[in-house]
């Protein structure tokens, strides 16, 4: 059976289908599924045998294959690693083990829209929409910041860290980042420095630590999807242009799920757990600390499976909602905000509730809403929103 893959339609020599890829990036390559053969995947579910889906395809999409074309299609999915096999599972192992060893977490989206590989071009980039260096007051408890495309989110990025750049520099900053591939844990921290074009930034070990000594050791997994994930490594790029040479520490860490109840974790013990966790790793270190969340908004249109194109009616009604939602964090209702967000299963796909919350949590009292954005495609295939906000 497959494992999890992520797909995109695409055109390839004139013929519609599918290109399949691992975001885990274990298989370095991508495989294209024609349209005539995309029947198959939903078969590739570890309950048909070969003979089964041959038979399928058959009687209910009247697809006559040739003989020797499933069996080849199986062995290349297996040695592209597409399949939950035992070659996948030797290579999953390998893998995390791999990474987990470590010092440092290497860039991995330099070179992705508005984000220059070259460490000169990164810098006036950086220059350009963060110009000012003056500390004017004192480090702000939290912030939110977008994590979609530089290019996109260049106005949000710019209000929020540009609220950093007149504050002074904190000490420690407890970065909570979207993970966008499922991880098992709501918190996993990697103890890694990082990388950009702008260098190495450190990571607070003993931070890192002292949470995963509360809470349970990080699974491999989850660890390795700190590799490509891209919700972290945005924002500690803008910390190492405001920080320049100035003393500090990052703490990173992928949040998974905040099961609820009544949709409010707060209500919820595990939660307060996490909470206190994290509240006495700051007292212990004795550092002046900023909460920072690494989260988008919400993820409609056609791109994401809805069946009609955005229009200036669905922005309009969108933009009004996620005001309404934001205000909770205006107001300091953390929790409030969450349950609205996920209400009647979080219809509008924003991604970014659960660290959003536990740096309002954390950072506590009301947020200001510096801006709120919204980047529809042009085509009306989707729209992704953000917002930048300030704690104190």
């Amino acid at each position: 059976m497959f494992r999890r893959l992520d797909s995109q339609a695409v055109s390839h020599e004139g013929q519609p289908g599918l290109v399949l890829s691992d975001p885990l990036g274990i298989s370095p390559d991508g495989i294209f599924i024609p349209e005539p053969l995309l029947p198959l995947l939903e078969l590739f579910d570890g309950q048909h045998s070969l003979l089964d889906i041959t038979s399928k395809l058959r009687s209910e999409n009247q697809i006559e294959l040739p003989a020797d074309l499933l069996p080849g299609l199986v062995r290349q999915l297996d040695q592209q690693l597409m399949l939950n096999s035992r070659r996948f599972r030797e290579a999953l192992e390998r893998t995390c083990a791999a990474f987990s060893s470590l010092e440092t977490r290497a860039s991995s989206h330099a070179g992705s829209a508005g984000y220059p590989r070259e460490a000169a071009e990164c810098r006036a980039m950086l220059q350009k929409m963060l110009p000012s260096r003056a500390n004017k007051g004192p480090s702000p408890r939290g912030l939110v910041a977008p994590h979609i495309d530089l290019s996109r989110g260049h106005s949000a990025y710019a209000e929020a860290y540009g609220r950093l750049m007149t504050a002074e520099t904190a000490d420690l900053y407890v970065i909570f980042g979207t993970g966008h591939q499922g991880p098992a844990a709501t918190v996993t921290g990697l103890a890694m420095d990082w990388e950009t074009p702008l260098g190495k930034l450190s990571c607070d070990r003993d931070f890192v630590a002292r949470i995963h000594a509360s809470l349970g050791p990080a699974d491999p997994l989850d660890l390795l999807l700190h590799k490509q994930e891209h919700s972290i490594e945005f924002q500690v790029l803008f910390l190492q242009h405001l920080l320049g040479d100035r003393e500090a520490r990052v703490a990173c860490f992928l949040t998974g799920a905040l099961p609820s109840g009544d949709g409010n974790p707060e209500n919820e013990a595990y939660f307060q757990a996490i909470l206190t966790t994290f509240r006495e790793a700051v007292a212990a270190s004795g550092k002046r600390t900023c909460f920072i969340a690494g989260a988008d908004l919400a993820h409609l249109g056609p791109f994401f499976g809805d069946p009609n194109p955005v229009d200036q009616q669905l922005l309009q009604e969108l933009e009004v909602r996620e005001r309404s939602r934001l205000a909770h964090l205006e107001r300091g209702e953390s929790g409030e905000f969450f349950r609205s967000v996920e209400a009647a299963g979080n219809p509008d796909r924003v991604c970014g509730s659960v660290p959003m919350l536990l740096t309002a949590s954390l950072a506590e009292g009301p947020a200001e809403l510096l801006q709120y954005g919204q980047a529809p495609a042009p085509d009306g295939s989707q729209i992704v929103s953000y917002a930048a906000m300030v704690f104190g």
